[in-house]
């Protein structure tokens, strides 16, 4: 895991784009966890980071496509999908897996 940031540079129902490697994630805090997706929509690559967060949604600002933070897995459209990433925070850190999954390649996400 790569340490991105500190934990306060992700507020409750903020949001925090980094750079790990070629990759932007956006990482995003919903009821005190937080959670690390692709930051590119994969419609018209609109940046998931600039997009409003309602609850565990976060929609992208070109077009209003809409993804579950916790799974990447799109609500609007169905079948839309965005790599997520294994976050913890340890020692008010936040540490980014570099190996996202997409939610079809995997059933272990929350």
């Amino acid at each position: 895991m790569i340490d991105v940031c500190a934990s306060s540079d992700v507020p409750e129902k903020g949001k925090h784009v980094v750079t790990v490697g070629a990759r932007s994630i956006a990482l995003v805090r919903v009821e005190g966890r937080v959670y690390g997706v692709d930051n590119r929509c994969p419609h018209r690559d609109g940046e998931l980071g600039r997009g409003d967060l309602d609850g565990f949604h976060l929609f992208c600002p070109l077009h209003a496509w809409v993804f579950d933070v916790r799974d990447g897995r799109g609500f609007f459209p169905k079948g839309a999908e965005v790599a997520c990433f294994e976050v913890k925070e340890e020692k008010g850190r936040v540490f980014v897996a570099t190996n996202g999954v997409k939610p079809s390649q995997t059933d272990r996400w929350p």
